[in-house]
């Protein structure tokens, strides 16, 4: 069975199908607030498995939990029952995806198979754990800001000896002396944290060949949502898998931007053309959340 394009494109405004047709090359779609980011991506999936491609070459990957079970509902009701190679879609979180990741390829990455992950409450305790074995004062140095400053560290990719062989100050040192004391203990727990998860995956990737080659003939199509709240362990991931291929496509707003604090990167949807020279951008433009009241005044 067939799949037929009218279904899919006949509802959409110009640049939403440009969005939705585009196959192959890099493309940045610049989706503001109400403008169908979520119908574009689940459409565009939807066509590329109409033109043969099989679902398990796709690989859409966003932030949240919720994002991705609306993404994956619908192109659930999108794709017949029937229709060859609708099966095997990686739709996930980067957190997602990465564990399952590290599960497969937890020797390479330097991780424990039988990996547990610390949640908030998990970090926290560790965290006063590795500042007492660290000899700090938490009245001084804050668990919770010595979190949010190693979390940094992890999503720029530095390992407690790149961040030690860095601290060039007596802050800096300190931390470092938590970093590494947090660490020990994670290890010497079989644990992980959410910031290792992005950090041991992206290492991975842009060290090791053989799981980087894996990944590039697995995904041959690759899309991200909610682009401008990517760091930089995320842009490593996205860009080592498309790198073969170059079949990168991303959705975002520059204005939507609200993660800086932990460690989101606006540049790298602001530099996507100089990343990848010959990409496409489409702005989608139209609000269809929003009345012509809000709009005008926004």
């Amino acid at each position: 069975m067939s799949l037929d394009h009218d279904f899919l494109l006949g509802d959409l405004t110009d640049a939403q199908r440009e969005a939705v047709t585009h196959v192959d090359g890099a493309a940045l779609v610049l989706a503001g607030p109400g403008s169908g980011k979520t119908r574009v991506i689940t459409r565009r999936i939807a066509y590329l498995v109409s033109l043969g491609v099989p679902a398990w070459q796709i690989l859409a990957v966003t932030f949240t939990n919720k994002a991705a079970g609306e993404m994956r509902d619908r192109v659930e009701h999108l794709l017949p029952v029937d229709l060859p190679g609708r099966r095997g879609l990686t739709v996930a979180t980067f957190h997602g995806f990465c564990a399952r990741l590290l599960r497969d390829h937890a020797a390479a990455a330097g991780v424990s198979p039988d990996y547990s992950i610390y949640d908030s409450g998990d970090q926290r305790t560790a965290m006063k754990q590795a500042l007492e074995r660290a000899g700090l004062d938490p009245s001084n140095w804050p668990p919770q800001s010595m979190l949010s400053q190693i979390s940094q560290a992890k999503n720029a990719l530095q390992s407690p000896d790149d961040f030690r062989a860095e601290a060039d100050d007596f802050h800096a040192r300190m931390v470092a002396k938590a970093y590494d004391a947090y660490q020990a203990i994670l290890e010497r727990n079989h644990a992980v944290d959410f910031d290792d998860l992005l950090r041991h995956c992206a290492t991975l990737l842009r060290n090791d060949g053989q799981v980087r080659g894996e990944l590039q003939n697995r995904f041959r199509y690759v899309l991200i949502d909610e682009y401008q709240d990517t760091n930089h362990a995320q842009f490593v991931m996205a860009n080592a898998i498309a790198a073969a291929h170059g079949n990168l496509f991303v959705v975002g707003d520059p204005d939507q931007s609200i993660y800086a604090w932990r460690g989101a990167d606006i540049r790298n949807i602001l530099d996507f053309e100089e990343h990848h020279p010959g990409a496409i951008t489409i702005p989608l433009g139209r609000n269809f959340r929003s009345t012509g009241h809000i709009v005008q005044a926004a």
